[in-house]
């Protein structure tokens, strides 16, 4: 399951995922929460809204992926991204809750954070 939710965390940043909006529809779920990096907060038609309107791949890898269980229907993620065009470093946290039709993102939160080194 670890493995899933990363492809699917990573599936965010892909520009052919995103166009497709019945990709988003399937995957967010309807309660979405997001908090961005930006500070701006999202909900499923802003997140929709936002993410099919991206033009290309997004240059970000993931690191120190993790993986929770809080119960048998819900799971927390979290990790480190890195922007490797701007060199922003983000700690990502997802909720992933599973619905009649699958896995959803019910929250997730981008917080930027300084690399060190």
């Amino acid at each position: 399951m670890k493995n899933k939710l990363l492809q699917y965390e990573q599936d965010f940043f892909c520009a052919d995922f995103c166009r497709d909006a019945s990709n988003l529809e399937s995957r967010l779920s309807d309660s979405l929460c997001e908090y961005g990096c930006s500070g701006r907060v999202y909900d499923k038609p802003a997140m929709i809204a936002a993410l099919t309107s991206i033009c290309e791949d997004r240059p970000i890898l993931i690191s120190d992926f993790e993986m929770q269980t809080l119960c048998t229907d819900v799971l927390l993620v979290h990790y480190k991204s890195y922007h490797e065009e701007s060199r922003e470093t983000a700690l990502r946290t997802s909720i992933w809750r599973k619905e009649d039709d699958g896995w959803k993102l019910l929250f997730h939160q981008g917080t930027h954070c300084e690399q060190k080194g």
